[in-house]
């Protein structure tokens, strides 16, 4: 374990830089995630209204990932990451400041336009500063441990942010606060991060536009169709809950949103400590073991948030439950990236976003339909079949592959 640590203080600088400016990514991300539903809410819309909203977020990610991947290669990774930060940025703005649903679509278009450009990229930038596998797969694990972090910090101001969700106003000044958050952020991205190895623009300005336009030749392989499948069923399983958890832990709970913005900060801490100890527990137990592991536990506990429980209880699982969505997410992402060559992952990348997004996209429009009718309790359970339904596809089709 200490040579684990120690190890995690050499990262080369250019991982460094990046993990201290992904803490403002995760504060604009704490701010907006905890309100934007509630503000939905406080306008007018009814919960089925919201699942579609999401679900239309996701798909538009899930359309844009490939392009956005190919066009990686020609801009750099680092101008579309920036790039994004500020698209993320307007569409906050927009939220804070309509109240028509065809405005919400709109914010909604250039919030996930902004995602797709940073989640199509930042692992590719930040693998880009490694010096070895190893040091990769630290780095992974310890970017979504600062962004959980600072993502529970976010989310605990913005629960103590006043707001006029009575009046009809709804929780404006935490979109705005979010809003300026993320422009900071993607100006200090982009002077603060460096350049990215290996990167010629100008000389590879042909090669790029012959990748664009002969794409269509670089068929993916059966691997990676396999794994972009997998990964459907796998973030359909985690979206059930995940994009509506504010909302239920505020109605389940019956709390306000002060009470709300605390659980989901302190279970900011347990994600931060979740993705520290992901690489350990592959490194000590091994990857097979770990993957199986986690998702037997996770099965478990969504399960038991099922059932009507004491409060205390509840909030027990539900931090556990996020710890454990965290460290299987990271298990997963690392171990397939992993396995495949230098050549295929730009393409992989955007093949996972195309496919988590068509699997959460369908997942939470249901979600948003059920939450409709008030039913609070049903989402952990449907999450933990089509978590069943992944450990077998993980032990029939996707472990071979990789061992």
């Amino acid at each position: 374990m200490s040579d684990y640590l120690r190890g995690l203080w050499r990262l080369p600088s250019g991982v460094r830089r990046f993990l201290m400016t992904e803490s403002l990514y995760g504060i604009g991300i704490g701010l907006y995630s905890l309100v934007l539903n509630l503000h939905l809410l406080s306008k007018g819309l009814r919960e089925d209204q919201v699942g579609a909203l999401v679900s239309v977020g996701i798909l538009i990610m899930g359309i844009l990932a490939i392009p956005v991947s190919l066009l990686a290669n020609r801009y750099g990774r680092k101008k579309l990451l920036v790039a994004g930060i500020l698209f993320i940025a307007a569409g906050n703005v927009l939220y804070a400041f309509t109240g028509e649903l065809a405005f919400f679509y709109l914010a909604q278009v250039l919030v996930s336009i902004g995602l797709t450009l940073v989640e199509t990229t930042e692992v590719q930038l930040l693998f880009n500063y490694c010096s070895s596998r190893r040091d990769e797969m630290r780095a992974f694990s310890l970017m979504f441990a600062v962004f959980t972090a600072f993502t529970g910090a976010g989310t605990l101001i913005a629960g103590y942010l006043p707001s006029g969700a009575d009046s009809g106003e709804g929780y404006r000044m935490a979109l705005l606060l979010a809003g300026l958050v993320f422009v900071i952020h993607g100006v200090v991205r982009g002077f603060l991060l460096p350049a990215e190895s290996g990167a010629a623009p100008k000389g590879r300005n042909q090669e790029a536009v012959r990748n664009l336009t002969d794409w269509k030749k670089k068929l993916p392989s059966s691997k990676l169709w396999l794994f972009a499948v997998f990964l459907a069923l796998l973030g359909g399983a985690l979206a059930i809950t995940g994009s509506f958890l504010n909302v239920i832990v505020k109605f389940r709970l019956d709390w306000m949103d002060d009470n709300v913005s605390l659980l989901l900060a302190v279970a900011g801490v347990v994600l931060f400590i979740s993705s520290l100890l992901t690489p350990y527990m592959m490194e000590r137990f091994g990857n097979n073991a770990a993957i199986i592991a986690v998702f037997l536990i996770n099965i478990v506990i969504f399960v038991a948030l099922y059932w009507l429980m004491p409060v205390w209880l509840f909030m027990m699982l539900f931090l556990i439950r996020g710890g454990g969505v965290t460290m299987l997410s990271n298990l997963v992402d690392s171990q397939l990236m992993s396995a495949l060559k230098e050549s295929e992952r730009n393409l992989f990348a955007g093949m996972r976003s195309v496919f988590r997004s068509i699997g959460s996209s369908i997942t939470a429009y249901f979600a948003g339909l059920i939450l409709a009718g008030a039913d609070y309790q049903m989402p952990f359970l449907l999450t933990a079949a089509l978590l069943g339904a992944g450990l077998i596809c993980y032990m029939k089709w996707i472990r071979p592959i990789l061992h």
